[in-house]
């Protein structure tokens, strides 16, 4: 993918919403990617945006791994996510945390906003949506496919991918109680050859099948 980026939707036509998050509509067939850029905007107006947190693992439209940074994601894509989520936390007149999640097509590089969510006041800092330390993973592990019931999230930690997902493969199969099939199916992915390679969302699942 070359450094030209457009992009199909001007920040303006972002809306500011609360409720539940767009985790349950997946990605489309094909080489579609979703991407969330966290900003934060202080009591003083200075603004700060986040490395892109794609929601990589989808079961059921159901995000089970988001992971930063975004696998295989060219800075120059990056930069201009990270600069459309910016103007619309200005347009919006955010104070505090909130969330510009995108859809990207992989190969023209062309991507649109698909939410915009605001979570004034919060009490959160932009450090609190960096990973600590050079890659992270959000896994998120049954109770999810119910709404009603909380979800078991493990932050897992790494100084490279690699390292990362060694981690969270040996937390997944030390974990205690019985294997539920969120378990079994996360520890599948994240053996594969294509996730460990960096595929992502249905390009992952057509891979892996």
């Amino acid at each position: 993918m070359g450094a030209k980026v457009s992009t199909v939707m001007p920040s303006g036509g972002a809306t500011s919403r609360r409720g539940p998050p767009t985790d349950y509509a997946g990605p489309a067939a094909g080489r579609e990617r979703r991407l969330d850029i966290h900003v934060f905007v202080s009591e003083s107006g200075s603004l700060a945006t986040g490395r892109a947190w794609e929601r990589c693992v989808w079961r059921e439209a159901r995000v089970l791994i988001a992971e930063c940074p975004a696998p295989h994601l060219p800075s120059s894509v990056e930069n201009a996510l990270r600069t459309v989520a910016a103007d619309v936390a200005r347009d919006h007149g955010w104070q505090g945390m909130g969330t510009v999640a995108f859809a990207l097509d992989d190969r023209s590089g062309v991507f649109r906003v698909i939410s915009a969510e605001a979570q004034a006041h919060s009490g959160a800092a932009m450090a609190d949506c960096e990973p600590v330390a050079g890659h992270a993973l959000e896994v998120r592990i049954d109770g999810c496919v119910d709404r009603r019931l909380p979800c078991t999230r493990l932050l897992v930690c790494g100084a490279t991918r690699g390292e990362a997902l060694r981690r969270a493969y040996r937390a997944l199969s030390e974990m205690p109680g019985p294997a539920g099939i969120d378990r079994a199916f996360l520890m599948n992915r994240i053996a594969s050859r294509a996730f460990c390679s960096g595929l992502t969302g249905t390009r992952l699942d057509q891979a892996v099948g």
